[in-house]
């Protein structure tokens, strides 16, 4: 398996590279682009229209068993060359169309060595996520039960039929030029993530307790009960119904987060050498069964396809 890190932040390669590894990538700020991902985007950096493939920089991550392309902070500066390229789909440009297509054509050369690609996105509504969900072939939300979660599944929606919209407008226009130049299936008719949306999933919230027992929050049950109608829309994004979107709660792991971070390391792989100690070997046992439980659901969506 492979994360492409696409979020300008890097967490994902932050958590599953080791220290040694991460300061290997970033000390040496010059030479930092060719082991990110933006070795493969130096041509459209430069002005070209195709990724590179050759010798890319992807590193084993030896405690999560899994392949990283690394992100970079300068990504947030490939979303303008996105965003211009977008309009010049629009207008029937194949240089434009290429670009927009950049992360599938990146695909078909990993495709042949990895079963599952994972790649991770920004919190954001812009170009460079916009180009991520055209390469997929599917999406799910983390949410949590709050307020601006709320709001955030209703701007996903929105946004996502808004683009579907422009894009099946842009590739009718670019379809005669990008049939003569070859790359009409970097950009199909009938884009994956149409049917793709697998679900979403659910932070837990701290439960507070009284007289010994766990109450519920009235905040948090409130915005979770309004989650389905909220995420209704992405029904049509989706091959099922309303009621099967959710994936699963993903239980709040307290102090585990932090001593998995720092030692890079997966929750269900921590051991008392990490610092595992007393009662967080019953509660890694119970998170690891809540967090298997929705890896599998997701995994069962994405073999077997739509329903």
């Amino acid at each position: 398996m492979l994360i492409i890190d696409l979020d300008p932040q890097c967490n994902s390669t932050q958590l599953v590279l080791t220290e040694d590894q991460w300061a290997g990538i970033y000390e040496d700020v010059e030479k930092s682009d060719a082991q990110t991902i933006l070795a493969a985007l130096q041509p459209i950096r430069s002005g070209d229209s195709g990724v590179d493939t050759k010798n890319l920089p992807i590193v084993r991550s030896f405690r999560f068993h899994i392949d990283v392309l690394p992100g970079h902070p300068t990504l947030s500066i490939f979303e303008d060359i996105l965003g211009a390229s977008w309009s010049e789909f629009g207008g029937g440009q194949a240089g434009g169309a290429r670009r927009t297509g950049w992360l599938r054509a990146l695909r078909q050369h990993l495709d042949r060595e990895y079963e599952f690609i994972i790649v991770d996105a920004s919190p954001s509504l812009g170009a460079i996520n916009r180009s991520a969900l055209i390469g997929s072939d599917h999406f799910v939300t983390p949410m949590a039960a709050d307020l601006f979660s709320l709001y955030a599944l209703d701007n996903i929606s929105a946004w996502a039929h808004r683009w579907l919209e422009g894009y099946a407008r842009s590739r009718a226009a670019s379809e005669r030029e990008l049939g003569a130049t070859g790359h009409a299936d970097l950009l199909p008719e009938q884009l994956p993530i149409q049917t793709g949306f697998v679900g979403y999933t659910v932070q837990q919230y701290v439960s507070r307790s009284s007289r010994g027992e766990l109450r519920k929050v009235l905040a948090y049950d409130q915005h979770r009960d309004q989650i389905p109608a909220h995420a209704a829309p992405l029904v049509e994004l989706s091959s099922y119904d309303a009621d099967e979107l959710e994936l699963g709660t993903v239980p709040n792991m307290f102090s585990m987060i932090p001593l998995a971070q720092s030692v890079h390391a997966p929750i269900m792989s921590l051991t008392p050498d990490d610092g595992l100690r007393g009662a967080q070997v019953n509660q890694q046992r119970r998170y690891a069964e809540q967090l298997v439980d929705i890896f599998e659901r997701i995994e069962a969506r994405l073999r077997n396809g739509p329903k």
